[in-house]
């Protein structure tokens, strides 16, 4: 079972989820795009957090293009679509194109959050 805090805000449609505590001066923001925020350490080996701006809209969408890693050396890409697909992320995101750079946004079961392990 893993511990993580989840936050909404219906007024604004804002979701934060984090999965560990951390200090921000010793992990990485990293911006899918406009509305997707990642937190990982600095090494991008395990997500420490998410923040989704606009979550009910990014939900009632079929496709949300992370055109903020375009700029990024593909190593970083590929480090970075990994942690996607494993837990916690995976639970959230359904990458449906990695070399376009397109995934689908999900709404997991609290169920879901607490068995799915890496």
């Amino acid at each position: 079972m893993r511990s993580f805090d989840l936050s909404y805000d219906a007024e604004d449609d804002f979701l934060e989820v984090t999965f560990a505590v951390f200090d921000e001066n010793m992990s990485r923001t990293v911006a899918l795009n406009d509305h997707i925020l990642l937190f990982t350490d600095l090494g991008l080996q395990a997500v420490l957090g998410i923040t989704f701006y606009s979550y009910a809209r990014l939900l009632g969408v079929s496709e949300t293009d992370m055109t903020a890693l375009r700029p990024l050396p593909q190593a970083q890409i590929d480090s970075i679509l990994s942690l996607l697909s494993k837990p916690p992320a995976r639970l959230f995101f359904d990458v449906t194109d990695p070399e376009g750079l397109i995934a689908r946004i999900e709404a997991p079961s609290i169920h879901r959050l607490l068995d799915d392990e890496p």
